[in-house]
């Protein structure tokens, strides 16, 4: 499912389309699966000859990719000893799951206050969720992904979109974590989903806001699946 990682919605047609990725895009979607599968477990050092066997590209593309995901979050670069998958600590996802509620509340509150109206991608996300299957676990954290992005743009704040979408490397991290361990079962979150969308088209503050905290409720139960 990586062509739904740069996306905020996914227009009809529009795999259809799709040109064919570039190696650099290829380098860079490869190494982010095998991040968030833990095919490169936190902590470990990924080698430029190993990334450029599992992408199937050169090494200027996988120097550009490790660079970008760097950028992103997902590696730290050490000065000869390379790239670095960075680890994701108790401490870490506390703080996270913290800016993470005052985001996604604030743009409940919005939603609703301003009886803004809702874009069809959210629907259209639940649908493609829905259609996906559960073992795919990482299209279903991608696409969870993409809808509370979508979310949270529906508030209409840029610079709230701005801050939440410096979350995403560590919040996709996270959605992985969570349905590897069984915490976030596929079919609670795209129930949750239905109900976060028809409490916010109804502009029922109340309603979304226990939703959206229900929802979120998930991050403090993963803490204890990792370390400090």
């Amino acid at each position: 499912m990586n062509n739904l990682s740069g996306a905020h919605s996914i227009p009809a047609g529009a795999a259809a389309a799709e040109k064919p990725p570039s190696a650099r895009e290829r380098a860079y979607q490869g190494i982010r699966a095998h991040i968030l599968t833990g095919a490169f477990p936190p902590g470990s050092f990924i080698e430029e000859a190993a990334a450029c066997e599992v992408t199937g590209v050169s090494r200027s593309p996988v120097r550009e990719a490790l660079n970008r995901l760097a950028a992103e979050g997902y590696l730290e670069l050490h000065p000869r000893r390379g790239a670095m998958v960075r680890p994701l600590s108790a401490a870490e996802l506390r703080d996270l799951h913290e800016v993470r509620v005052m985001v996604e509340t604030h743009a409940v509150r919005r939603i609703c206050r301003d009886r803004r109206p809702l874009p069809d991608a959210l629907s259209e996300l639940c649908e493609l969720h829905e259609a996906t299957s559960a073992a795919d676990l990482l299209a279903c954290a991608e696409i969870n992904r993409l809808f509370h992005q979508t979310l949270v743009a529906a508030a209409g704040n840029t610079v709230l979109v701005q801050v939440f979408d410096g979350l995403q490397a560590p919040l996709l991290r996270v959605a992985m974590l969570s349905l590897q361990q069984g915490v976030g079962k596929t079919e609670i979150i795209e129930a949750e989903h239905r109900e976060m969308i028809a409490a916010l088209a109804a502009h029922d503050e109340a309603r979304a806001m226990d939703v959206v905290l229900r929802h979120l409720n998930l991050m403090p139960r993963l803490t204890a699946a990792l370390p400090g």
